[in-house]
Parts: C-alpha cells; sequence; structure tokens
C-alpha cells in the first residue's frame, strides 16, 4: 500500500485522579439490589464472575455531565504540545475521535480546540464508538495524501463517563448481561500527534512510529447489539459482542497484509481492551504468544476510544515499546467495527 510518510507521535494522557475497585463496583452494586440474600448471591456471583473474566481490577473513573468531555480531552492536547515541543498554532488539523458528548452540533473538536488554546485549526470530529480513534488516524492519513500542504494533525479522544451511562442497578441474570460491560468501562483522555516529519524536541528525534498500512471492516447487521441513547445507560449484549471477536483476528491479518509482513514478525499487537480474556483468544487465534499483546484493562478498564492510544502510551513507559519494533494497533467498536493500524516504531 503506497501511503504518504505519516508518523504518529507517543500519545499524552490525562487520568482522573479518583479509582474504583472492583470490591467497590460490587458494593455498589449490591446497595442497589432489592432482592433476597438468596437472590443476590446468585446475581452477585454472576456480576463477579463477568469482572474476573474481563479482569477488571481497577479503573479510574471521571464521573463528569457529557459536556465536559471537551474539557478532559483539552487537558490532553495541551500535554501533548508540551511533550511535543510544539506552539499551539502549529496544530492545523483537530479531530475528536471519541463518542461523549453534550451536544449533536457543532463538532465537539470546536470546544477542544478552544479550551486547547490551538487558534483556528480544521475541526471536526469521528464517530466510530471505540474504534474512534483508530479511524481517525486512518482518516487524516488520507487527508495528508489528499493535501501536500497539510504538515501536522491532532487526534483527540476522552472517555469520560456520563453520569447517567453507568447503571448499577442490576436485579437480575438478564441486567447482568445487558448492563455489567458499563461497569468495566474507565475513564481517559488522550492526544496524538501525526506529521509529515518525525517529531523532534530541541533537535532530538522523539519516540513516533511511520504509518504503514490501515484496514477496516464494518458488520453493520449487528448494530444493535451495542448502544448509548441520549437518556439512560450504556447497553451491551456483551455475550454477542464478545463473539464477534472471532472477526477481529481476520482484519488483523489483512492489516498485516497489507504492510508486507507475516502475523508472526509484528512484535507488539496494541489491542483495544475491552477484556483480558478476549485479549488472549485473539492472540490464540493469530497463534502468537500472549506476551506480544500485553494488556492493561485490570488496571484501567476498557476506555473506549481512549484505549488504544493509553494502552500503547502505557506499554512505552513500562518498556515494552521499544525502536525498531513492528507494532499494530487493534480495535472493535460496536457496529460492528474492526480497525486498525499497522507502525513501525522508532
Amino acid at each position: 500500500m503506497n501511503l504518504p510518510t505519516v508518523w504518529m507521535s507517543l500519545p499524552a494522557v490525562h487520568l482522573s485522579d479518583r479509582v474504583v475497585t472492583r470490591e467497590e463496583t460490587l458494593a455498589e452494586v449490591q446497595a442497589n439490589f432489592r432482592g433476597t440474600p438468596e437472590e443476590w448471591a446468585r446475581v452477585g456471583r454472576l456480576v463477579r464472575t463477568v469482572l474476573n473474566a474481563c479482569g477488571t481490577d481497577r479503573r479510574h473513573l471521571q464521573l463528569a455531565d457529557a459536556s465536559a468531555a471537551a474539557t478532559f480531552a483539552a487537558v490532553a492536547v495541551r500535554t501533548l504540545i508540551a511533550e511535543q515541543g510544539l506552539t499551539p498554532a502549529a496544530v492545523e488539523l483537530l479531530v475528536y475521535g471519541s463518542i461523549a458528548r453534550g451536544y449533536l452540533e457543532p463538532a465537539t473538536a470546536n470546544e477542544v480546540a478552544v479550551l486547547a488554546g490551538l487558534g483556528e485549526p480544521l475541526c471536526y470530529d469521528v464517530v466510530a464508538a471505540c474504534a474512534g480513534m483508530v479511524m481517525s488516524v486512518q482518516d487524516v492519513v488520507s487527508r495528508f495524501a489528499a493535501d501536500e500542504n497539510l504538515l501536522t494533525a491532532v487526534v483527540a479522544t476522552c472517555a469520560a463517563v456520563d453520569v447517567g451511562r453507568l447503571n448499577h442497578d442490576i436485579q437480575t441474570a438478564a441486567d447482568v448481561g445487558v448492563y455489567v460491560a458499563g461497569l468495566t468501562v474507565g475513564s481517559a483522555s488522550t492526544a496524538t500527534l501525526l506529521s509529515r516529519e518525525r517529531p523532534q524536541l530541541d533537535g532530538v528525534p522523539l519516540p513516533a512510529g511511520r504509518i504503514v498500512a490501515f484496514y477496516a471492516r464494518s458488520l453493520p447487521q449487528h448494530h444493535a447489539l451495542c448502544v448509548v441513547p441520549f437518556q439512560g445507560p450504556f447497553r451491551s449484549e456483551a455475550t454477542e459482542m464478545f463473539r464477534l471477536a472471532k472477526v477481529v483476528p481476520e482484519t488483523c491479518r489483512e492489516t498485516v497484509r497489507r504492510a508486507g509482513w507475516t502475523v508472526q514478525e509484528v512484535d507488539l499487537w496494541v489491542v483495544h481492551q475491552a477484556s483480558d480474556r478476549v485479549a488472549r483468544q485473539i492472540a490464540d487465534q493469530l497463534g502468537i504468544p500472549h506476551a506480544k499483546m500485553p494488556g492493561i484493562h485490570g488496571d484501567f478498564g476498557n476506555c473506549e476510544s481512549s484505549s488504544v492510544p493509553l494502552t500503547l502510551r502505557v506499554l512505552h513507559d513500562r518498556g515494552l515499546l521499544r525502536p525498531g519494533m513492528k507494532v499494530v494497533l487493534c480495535t472493535a467498536a460496536g457496529g460492528f467495527m474492526s480497525a486498525n493500524v499497522a507502525l513501525e516504531w522508532e
């Protein structure tokens, strides 16, 4: 695949100071339970089983009105500008790639740009559920291909949990299947620089990856399995959504093929952190060691469209992302969609 030379920076991350543990989540569900102790024993066991299977130990949780999403995303953008040694005016394009929004118009990216002090970049949103960041990167690379004058762009995300989206009112086994996935969601905002030149700070090259390929696939017939309504809590038919994870290895193989690699040549798979169990299943289907697909769900939960950039940053900070690596960013989302980007990390 012939793509323009586009570098992707190390993402900047902003996390809430509030941390919620698995036991605190279970205690809140129990506090809202109205059945008998015997009924709670059954329902509580199911809730714990799901959280254990996902590996949800702790989550940073930013409970807020939906309109606050732009504020949190702007913090990550300002952090990115400082880390990359940019001036705010250098950002020519800002894409907001998340689903948490306080209004339908205008694009949330406009508010993020104002709050981050960016000046007048071109602003728009990419709404693709948990795949929003990766789809935004794909879109921006296409813009680089179409506009030779475009030099720098930023993709921002925010997973700020609206106060009305979490549902601890779980009374039956059927409720567990629909609402418990929402209790694995964590909060994080991120910002990532995309540029024609490798980022440098005071003449020293900064960690970045050159984008070599991307691929996305949708299965729209499954659109009703995961829904975030305007009013009411997040709903997900978790069992059916997890079954669709079988599609993800297919998109991974196609991404690798487009990059000119083999699956075994990929050094690191940075996957959407919906569940530790699902990540292991994907690794098994690809025939790769679990160590090549490390998970951070246990520490952060499912941070929606912020999940992949957060994971990339955490793996770098833990010394698992190193120069010379072939890296695949891989995400899956309600809709149903799977979207990937292949990088050569420098």
